[in-house]
């Protein structure tokens, strides 16, 4: 099930360019392709924190799927295994894809602030978040394809991904006290 965004301005579908933002990482407003208007909504660092950690969880959840499947691979067909594998990748496409509309739409955790535009390092934190998605998947893929170090794997996923969510805290409660300090010097 997609969600749909419309254009605040032509009323035409933002999902495309919502997911794009999403997944390169861009702070700032939706542009929209038919009548070049930015929308309202302001993406910031903590909703693509907030994007990536929950993309962690879900690749943290598949990675450890994917392993207890293939140790089935004796028990089971290996084209029963190769299915479930193949139905577990198309179902994490579309939940990342729902997730970061979910994540424009309601701006979790942060939705009284969700218009302000804050005073960001838009090419800083592209870079630190292309980095740790990059380093996410060396740790899944590196330590995940040992099978001798798959419990290691695990505890560094599990530990990567806490990381994140504490991020995430930390950036939401910073965007809440710079907006409520904002709002008192313009009261």
């Amino acid at each position: 099930m997609k969600l749909k965004i419309l254009c605040e301005k032509c009323s035409k579908d933002l999902s495309k360019s919502i997911a794009e933002t999403f997944e390169t990482y861009q702070v700032g407003k939706v542009k929209c392709k038919t009548c070049s208007k930015r929308n309202t909504r302001y993406i910031s660092e903590s909703d693509l924190l907030i994007y990536f950690a929950s993309s962690c969880i879900l690749y943290t959840l598949a990675v450890i799927a994917i392993y207890f499947l293939f140790n089935m691979m004796s028990t089971v067909s290996p084209f029963v295994i190769y299915g479930v594998i193949f139905v577990l990748f198309i179902g994490m496409y579309f939940l990342t894809k729902n997730i970061c509309y979910y994540i424009y739409e309601k701006a979790p955790f942060k939705s009284a602030w969700k218009d302000f535009e804050f005073k960001e390092d838009v090419e800083g934190i592209k870079k630190r978040l292309k980095w740790q998605f990059i380093m996410f998947l060396l740790v899944a893929l590196m330590f995940g394809s040992q099978p001798n170090l798959i419990n290691y794997a695990f505890l560094l996923l599990i530990t990567f991904t806490i990381l994140i969510v504490i991020k995430v805290y930390l950036s939401i409660r910073n965007e809440r006290n710079t907006f409520e300090s904002r709002k008192k010097i313009s009261q």
